[in-house]
């Protein structure tokens, strides 16, 4: 049996409202998303971020800050296999979210740390680099 996993929140720290923002060059984009993830039922959840982008934009960023910012949290990453991007030909917000709603959902497991293991490997976690206790 496997505990539930729900996005409790979820947002982009460069848009306002991800629902309803177009871009003015859709082959362009190039958003970090937040996500607060936790176990269905229980409170409190944990921060995972994910860079979304199309292959232009990916193009377009590529010297940029936020490109920078995704290389050193890679870096970091000790080892783990992090696919923490997610490449779309085109941004579409209900496409998007359950794309997002299907990631967290393939990492259910039977224990939050199990869960967790698999979370980290899809997502940039707000502790990675911290020790567990």
């Amino acid at each position: 049996m496997s505990i539930r996993l729900e996005i409790v929140d979820l947002r982009s720290l460069d848009i306002d409202d991800p629902g309803s923002w177009r871009s003015a060059a859709p082959e362009e984009v190039y958003l970090v998303f937040e996500l607060e993830i936790g176990e269905a039922g229980v409170s409190g959840a944990n921060v995972f971020q994910l860079l979304v982008a199309t292959p232009e934009g990916v193009a377009a960023h590529h010297r940029g800050r936020a490109l920078q910012a995704y290389d050193s949290m890679s870096e970091r990453r000790n080892g783990l296999d992090i696919d923490a991007m997610l490449v779309l030909d085109r941004y579409h917000w209900p496409s998007l979210r359950d794309l997002l709603s299907q990631r967290v959902a393939c990492c259910e497991r039977a224990t939050w740390a199990e869960s967790l293991d698999c979370l980290r490997a899809k997502f940039f976690w707000e502790y990675e680099g911290l020790e567990r206790r």
